[in-house]
């Protein structure tokens, strides 16, 4: 049986793979946002100014709009019984999200569910963002050194721990962990209690 389980958020316990896009979708301004991250993929702009142009766009929207559009966001329908059975056998579990804090926080209250930490993006007035992941993996806030570093404070061997996303770059990122699960479709999620058999 694993020792805890590193997951993503979007697109693994959620069904929106992007809640960035979501935002910009919501507020009808997608095609003025999509160029920032063909920049920051071709290198022309660093992850930073990426997220800063993205909530760029969305200045004077209040941030309650902002939680109300991520909090249409569907939950896999799976999390319940995933969080449950980590839950009762004392797996402890570290979500790690470029997303947002304030999605990660909802799944935790409905399924009564307490990760050992969250790493996500925060939300905060005006509106803008307290980057607190980066997508840059040399970053010291890369899903690979919080990976690291949750799992060295709760003294657990990568090589017992389970990461599950629907991105192959996370998987690649934490290639140390001794287990991977790549959610592709919905009912993915729910191979992960296999691995607490």
């Amino acid at each position: 049986m694993i020792a805890a389980a590193i997951f993503d958020l979007d697109g693994t316990l959620t069904t929106t793979p992007n809640p960035w896009r979501h935002i910009h979708e919501s507020l009808g301004v997608w095609d003025r946002a999509s160029g920032h991250f063909d920049q920051w993929l071709a290198g022309r702009i660093d992850y930073d100014e990426f997220c800063r142009k993205d909530v760029g766009l969305w200045k004077g929207a209040p941030l309650e709009d902002i939680h109300g559009f991520l909090d249409r966001i569907e939950v896999n329908r799976h999390v319940p019984s995933v969080t449950r059975a980590l839950s009762v056998r004392g797996i402890p579990s570290i979500i790690i999200s470029s997303g947002f804090h304030h999605v990660a926080r909802r799944i935790q209250v409905a399924n009564q569910w307490k990760p050992l930490v969250v790493y996500a993006n925060e939300l905060i007035e005006g509106p803008g963002v307290k980057i607190q992941v980066s997508a840059d993996s040399s970053s010291p806030i890369s899903k690979r050194a919080l990976g690291a570093a949750a799992l060295k404070k709760i003294s657990v061997d990568p090589k017992q721990t389970l990461v599950v996303s629907d991105a192959e770059r996370d998987l690649h990122a934490l290639s140390e962990c001794g287990f991977q699960l790549h959610v592709q479709e919905e009912d993915d999620l729910l191979r992960t209690l296999h691995f607490l058999e």
